[in-house]
């Protein structure tokens, strides 16, 4: 490998004044650009094609996922300890 390199002549120093973008360069932008508008304008059709319809998802939830029918206690209040026993909970033992 390193014999060849020394067999070719030397390339000439490159004057980066000199050094211009070249059309292939040019080529390869409009190609990308023109597959992104492509691509861009199918998404929205694909987009626009979907039937959507938002009372769909409360259908497909899970029983889980439901929340529990009105309780008489808002949402985030904690029930109150009980502070005295209860008269019959525990036997007297005298």
């Amino acid at each position: 490998m390193t014999n060849l390199l020394s067999i070719s002549p030397p390339m000439a120093e490159i004057d980066p004044n000199t050094v211009k973008p070249g059309w292939v360069a040019l080529l390869i932008v409009l190609v990308l650009g023109g597959a992104t508008f492509l691509l861009w304008r199918n998404m929205g059709k694909q987009l626009k094609r979907i039937d959507f319809d938002p009372d769909a998802g409360a259908r497909d939830r899970a029983p889980s996922d439901v929340p529990p029918p009105s309780s008489p206690a808002p949402a985030g209040a904690a029930e109150p300890a009980k502070t005295e026993p209860e008269p019959n909970s525990s036997p007297d033992p005298k």
